[in-house]
């Protein structure tokens, strides 16, 4: 199946080693402050946290300076005084040693109080969506490769499972993404599906190798490394499937461009059982592959 993308143009779309980016985006990631929380890695998420924290004391410290009188039990012009106060203010606990003196004390108070009741619950509400979004610790080979496989070129790939648990009704797809010219010169980014030999397993567990075979009907056939470059085509995988553990569906996906296909290799076997019976994956290995001598195009 061909699926014809809008005209892109080098200038507003340019596809990138692993991915895209696009220039003039109208909505900024501050604009979705949500879906950016959610994308930050732990680190950056406190890293964050812990700045606004000290923004707002500072500025509700700063408030409560530049109003003499408004605390009490604070040294006369003591910036920190005014800045601890704030923060016990903010997590509403108040040591009973400095309160708010006089209304203009007390209006501050009352806001920054209703601010930290609103902060706290909407930081609650965000760790607990990180926590809580499922994910799927999936690994695929960093390299995909092209070889005789049942009489015939196929293109493989494989991924593992990192957490070993399983995932059930687990489905595969893969595309061949790449540029071409329409009858009027136009460029477009064409979408071809790759059909798998066995695109759905019932229990993705320990690893997984995906097989397009290479046939008559393939986009691939015919085509070597030098024309997948110079066409800027690129492989998309996607998984999908069902998380008993955290009974949700999870999705994984990765892509590979024309320099990560490799002719005539092979992927390092990783499987083994032990004398019990118990079925071991060498992810020391996983990333290997066993290369020919001399390499060649379809």
């Amino acid at each position: 199946m061909i699926d014809p993308e809008l005209p892109h143009s080098d200038k507003t779309n340019r596809i990138s080693d692993k991915g895209t980016c696009s220039l003039g985006r109208r909505l900024s990631r501050l604009r979705d402050p949500y879906h950016l929380v959610l994308t930050l890695t732990w680190p950056q998420f406190f890293g964050g946290l812990l700045l606004i924290y000290a923004l707002v004391n500072l500025l509700f410290g700063g408030i409560y300076w530049l109003l003499p009188g408004s605390v009490t039990n604070t040294h006369a012009g003591a910036f920190l005084d005014c800045f601890f106060f704030s923060i016990e203010t903010l997590a509403t606990v108040g040591y009973g040693v400095m309160a708010p003196a006089d209304v203009a004390g007390h209006v501050v108070a009352s806001i920054e109080i209703l601010s930290g009741m609103v902060g706290f619950a909407l930081t609650t509400g965000l760790i607990f969506a990180r926590f809580s979004k499922p994910t799927a610790r999936i690994v695929f080979s960093r390299l995909a490769v092209i070889r005789d496989f049942d009489n015939q070129h196929a293109l493989m790939l494989r991924m593992a499972n990192e957490r070993q648990n399983r995932i059930v009704e687990a489905t595969a797809k893969l595309w061949l993404v790449r540029r071409e010219l329409n009858a009027e010169g136009e460029s477009y980014v064409r979408l071809y599906d790759l059909p798998l030999l066995h695109e759905r397993t019932p229990v993705f567990s320990l690893t997984w190798t995906i097989i397009h075979p290479i046939d008559d009907r393939s986009p691939l056939r015919g085509l070597d490394t030098a024309r997948l470059v110079a066409d800027g085509a690129r492989i998309v995988v996607s998984v999908t499937g069902h998380d008993e553990t955290m009974a949700a569906s999870v999705y994984a996906g990765s892509e590979y461009d024309a320099n990560d296909l490799v002719f005539g290799g092979r992927f390092v076997d990783v499987l083994s059982t032990t004398p019990s019976g118990v079925v071991v994956v060498d992810m020391a290995h996983f990333q290997d592959i066993e290369r020919p001598t001399e390499q060649a195009g379809d």
